[in-house]
């Protein structure tokens, strides 16, 4: 079964936005000073611009091609909220869209008549995204004790961002909205 047009620039868009946000917490690596925040920050990256990677294959086993994508998910949040600087916005950032991935992948898996090669690229990304969230998790949550109400308002504010964004490109790609 030949893949139509807009299921591969949803798989594209999917691998944009993992290879956009590798590079973007590869970039705070030289900012961070704490090791293990520097190694949690670098298998993260590693970890999402590899997902870049599995979607490339899996866009190739299906007989699509990989095509650029202007707009990745990322992208759409700046145009909402301005560029994220802060190691503190880029993971509250982070936390937010990784939950969005999360709830999303888990129901694309879910679609019926799934093309396997793609069943299993969901499947392995949210397993590791299960560890994107608990790390980040827990690196917010560290800094809650000492700024509670900047980390509440930083994860208030990022969470009605994705909430708009989400709804978009949901529209845009004709996605049934995940919770």
């Amino acid at each position: 079964m030949t893949p139509s047009t807009s299921e591969i620039a949803l798989l594209n868009f999917y691998r944009a936005s993992e290879l956009h946000g590798g590079l973007i917490l590869g970039q705070m690596v030289r900012r961070a000073r704490d090791p293990e925040l520097i190694l949690n920050l670098t298998r993260h990256s590693a970890e999402e611009v590899m997902h870049a990677q599995l979607w490339t294959e899996a866009i190739i086993a299906i007989g699509g091609r990989p095509a650029p994508v202007r707009d990745p998910y990322q992208t759409r949040y700046a145009e909402e909220v301005g560029t994220p600087i802060s190691m503190l916005e880029i993971l509250a950032l982070t936390q937010v869209f990784e939950r969005r991935v999360y709830r999303h992948f888990t129901e694309h898996v879910r679609k019926p008549g799934l093309h396997p090669a793609l069943a299993a690229t969901l499947r392995r990304m949210l397993d590791e995204e299960r560890g994107h969230l608990t790390w980040v998790k827990r690196w917010l949550d560290g800094q809650s004790v000492h700024r509670p109400d900047e980390v509440r308002e930083v994860m208030r504010r990022y969470a009605a961002v994705d909430e708009r964004v989400y709804t978009a490109i949901a529209t845009e790609y004709g996605w049934r909205l995940a919770a």
